[in-house]
């Protein structure tokens, strides 16, 4: 990938901080309940409300409600397409990192390596 298809790859959804932090936290699990996510994210409940619902209508979150005993409890989860579109900002994101180095094999006087 080039560095420039890489920069059209960022997935704008994702790149704000506090949804990919959301969804960093996501991708290593299969869910998790809000107040642990509020908790270990160290956002307010108005900041991962509105961050949740952006990802959950673009289809890459899923909000679960259920009833522990008779108290509410609200869990997120990836979706399949949340995953993928996670996975795909992150190599774009190694991509860039790499910079000209990773053109380094081409050998032209613009990409060698100092």
């Amino acid at each position: 990938m080039s560095l420039e298809r890489a920069l059209q790859a960022l997935d704008d959804l994702v790149h704000s901080p506090v949804r990919f932090a959301l969804m960093s936290a996501l991708n290593s699990v299969d869910q998790a309940d809000y107040q642990t996510i509020k908790q270990s994210l160290g956002l307010s409940y108005a900041l991962l409300t509105k961050h949740a619902t952006i990802l959950e209508r673009a289809g890459y979150l899923r909000t679960i409600k259920e009833f522990a005993a008779k108290t509410p409890r609200t869990s997120y989860a990836l979706t399949a397409e949340g995953r993928s579109a996670y996975t795909a900002h992150l190599a774009a994101l190694d991509e860039l990192v790499g910079g000209l180095a990773t053109r380094a094999s081409d050998d032209t006087p613009q990409s060698r390596r100092r």
